[in-house]
């Protein structure tokens, strides 16, 4: 046995675990490259392991702070200065790095491996959006962005849907390229958080024009958008990265160049570059061995195999000498675009300001904001997220190692209370375990599942309501974290809904009460029309009509759909340039509506496609109701000479009581935590003056990164439908008790 372990133990020292997101073409050329490897030496073996892209970052998330996972991995740049901050997930490789290992890459994406003076990673890739251009219809790309929108404005035409240029500008990865041509985009020299800094007012200013006066811009841009309108040939420039051209469809003619010159600063359009990396895990037994499976992953052979047969730009520069890839001119253009792209920055900070970012974006091409002030009022707001998270970095920085006594108190309170209830009932208990052992046991799985996914989640965002758990501190001791019932009197406790002063003052949309207002309107509209047209509906399908089971099977096919398809489907129909909802008001004379400009036509759109899901099950409900009661009533009705809306009062509605309180119920509960609609729909637009609870709840976790906040909001709705739900269970009981 001995000599087994300490063998087992030996080829487990012999291993080096790597994780990657890669798939198709890029898998097979990555792990053909790590068989090589292994073939070609026998003193570590490498073994891969594939994990889809989406879950990637979650796992190891899991994994590394609690010493497990790989060895070392591939992953996004972006996220190592939160790494680095938390701690236990990557290892810096400067000892195990030379001057000639670095000199097969570019500075700047040596750059985007480093931070705080420490190289943690070696760059394997790249990619940076550049001007994609239809030959066609522009045979000689612009020089500058003076050229840009001359050429832009001659192809434009928007009553025919064409454009002279398209990108998705109000995301913060592709307006980028202004804000770095201007001067050096969201944080200054030093790192320090730098958003309304006059580089960044006049990025805005310039995007406004484009947008707004010379309209060379498509409303609503998204890639799938973009994309669509160059394959049709309704879009002759297009800004985007290598991932569009295998999209491109084979009739189109294009030609991939640099950004050009910005007119107004005398610098190049300077686009964020991704860069995938090669990271080490701090935990790993052979460091030194796992660097050298990077350095063999970096060399020129590899590089060139990655590019050619995985479709990759390669950080090894040396790679586009080969005949392959310097014939290939979209490659060498992508090759030329790196000399003036910005990694990027890899501050924890960076995390906070993607979606905060986008919404000013899109508040400032709307004209309904100023990019002046939108930005000014941007760095109040994610400069304060940043305080609370430093706070709470430094609360748990300054807390003692040991756990306070104090805080024994909880779990030996529950202990008393598990005791308490057992000595009290255990009577009771043992008699009912004796009499029906056979119904505990067949039951037990259902009790042990409810224990795992319900009750113990449950628990445990409970327990994390009480201290102040961010990103920046999520793996220190929870004792460290406690706050006890702060996070609900900063929740319930601003009854405030406007926020900042005079000509400023405006409504603030992150206050819970607003929140609450939009969440009790949005259930009670949904509700209402839901259930009342889908009686209308049951009532006419009630009647023998011809087709009837035609009608039945159309209007049941919404709820058949998934409703995840069904509100992207909505969102694209409310589109306020292409969708058919603007096109058919055109039609008939009336001007088109940019429906998630405002808050009243932002909430219109979600309930009109909330409606539309909810209808279906209503109708069904009631129409069962309907066809159990009996016809004699209405006949003896009839009979006494009570008319069709008398039979509704006295017969139909009271008892379709029993059928449509239940389905009230869940109607409720189901629309008040209504995720999918808002977030896919409206997202929250304007602003998050649309955003319900759940949805408000899921962006104070995974976009401003405070759990526990989030925690907190979520036991709050809890709370609320906990209340609820007794109130209509009483007010079902009176009812039932006054039949």
């Amino acid at each position: 046995m001995l000599l087994f372990l300490c063998a087992g133990r030996a080829s487990a020292a012999d291993t080096l675990n790597l994780w990657h997101g890669y798939r198709g073409a890029e898998r097979a050329a990555f792990e053909q490259l790590i068989e090589e490897y292994n073939r070609s030496q026998s003193a570590v073996q490498v073994r891969t392991l594939a994990v889809p892209f989406g879950s990637l970052a979650d796992k190891l998330a899991a994994a590394l702070p609690r010493r497990q996972g790989p060895d070392l991995f591939v992953f996004a740049h972006d996220r190592l200065g939160g790494w680095v901050s938390a701690g236990h997930t990557v290892a810096p490789i400067d000892e195990y790095v030379s001057e000639a290992l670095l000199a097969r890459f570019p500075d700047n994406l040596v750059a985007a491996m480093t931070y705080g003076g420490q190289l943690y990673g070696l760059p394997f890739n790249f990619k940076s959006p550049a001007l994609i251009v239809n030959t066609d219809l522009v045979p000689s790309p612009p020089a500058d962005t003076d050229a840009l929108v001359v050429e832009a404005r001659r192809l434009t035409d928007r009553k025919a849907g064409r454009f002279g240029l398209a990108y998705s500008y109000t995301e913060p990865f592709f307006h980028g390229a202004l804000m770095n041509s201007f001067g050096s985009g969201p944080f200054d020299r030093a790192g320090n958080l730098d958003l309304n800094s006059l580089a960044n007012i006049r990025s805005l200013q310039m995007l406004t024009r484009w947008a707004r006066q010379d309209r060379i811009l498509p409303e609503e841009p998204s890639s799938t958008l973009v994309t669509s309108l160059f394959n049709q040939q309704r879009a002759a420039m297009v800004i985007s990265g290598p991932w569009m051209l295998g999209e491109i469809a084979p009739s189109v003619n294009y030609r991939v160049v640099p950004l050009p010159l910005n007119s107004e600063s005398g610098q190049h359009l300077a686009p964020w570059v991704a860069v995938e990396g090669l990271f080490l895990s701090p935990w790993s037994q052979q460091p030194a061995a796992a660097v050298a499976v990077m350095a063999h992953l970096t060399s020129r052979k590899a590089a060139e195999r990655m590019a050619i047969e995985g479709g990759q730009l390669p950080a090894n520069i040396r790679a586009f000498a080969h005949p392959s890839i310097a014939t290939n001119d979209s490659a060498m253009a992508f090759r030329r675009q790196l000399e003036y792209a910005v990694p990027i920055p890899s501050w924890p900070a960076m995390t906070l300001i993607w979606v905060p970012l986008e919404n000013a974006l899109k508040k400032v091409v709307k004209g309904a904001a100023q990019p002046e002030a939108e930005l000014r009022q941007l760095q109040r707001q994610i400069g304060a997220d940043l305080a609370q998270l430093e706070r709470s970095r430094a609360r748990g920085d300054g807390m003692p190692a040991q756990m306070p006594r104090g805080l024994w108190l909880l779990p030996l309170l529950l202990v008393a209370a598990a005791l308490y209830c057992w000595r009290r009932y255990r009577c009771q208990l043992s008699a009912g375990w004796r009499a029906n052992r056979s119904a505990y046991l067949y039951v037990l799985p259902a009790v042990l599942g409810m224990l795992v996914l319900v009750f113990f989640p449950l628990l445990y965002g409970l327990l994390l309501s009480f201290t102040d758990t961010t990103v920046f501190n999520e793996h220190t001791p929870l004792w460290s974290r406690w706050v006890g019932l702060d996070n609900y009197a900063s929740i319930l406790g601003n009854f405030s809904v406007w926020s900042g002063e005079g000509a400023a003052r405006s409504l603030d949309f992150d206050n819970f009460y607003w929140t609450l207002w939009i969440t009790v309107l949005w259930t009670a509209s949904n509700v209402l029309l839901a259930v009342g047209l889908a009686l209308v509906l049951a009532l006419a399908l009630d009647k023998p009509i011809f087709g009837r089971g035609l009608f039945r099977l159309i209007l049941i096919l919404p709820w058949a759909i998934p409703n995840y398809i069904t509100a992207l489907v909505w969102k694209g129909m409310f589109h306020p340039q292409f969708g058919v909802i603007n096109q058919g008001l055109q039609v008939i004379g009336l001007a088109p509506v940019a429906w998630f400009d405002s808050i009243g036509a932002s909430f219109f759109a979600g309930l009109v496609t909330n409606v539309w899901l909810s209808i279906p099950f209503m109708m069904v409900v009631i129409l069962g109701g309907l066809q159990s009661i009996p016809k004699e009533l209405y006949e003896a009705a009839r009979v006494e000479g009570a008319g069709r809306w008398l039979q509704f009062r006295t017969i139909t509605l009271p008892l379709l009581k029993p059928v449509l309180i239940p389905a009230v119920i869940l109607s409720v509960v189901w629309t008040f935590n209504m995720f999918n609609v808002i977030y896919l729909v409206s997202d929250g637009a304007p602003a998050g003056a649309n955003d319900i609870l759940i949805t408000k709840a899921f962006r104070i976790g995974f976009e401003k990164y405070q759990y526990a906040y989030a925690a907190a909001y979520s036991m709050v709705i809890l709370a609320l439908l906990f209340c609820y739900a007794l109130w209509q269970t009483r007010v079902s009981r009176t009812l039932e008790a006054s039949r």
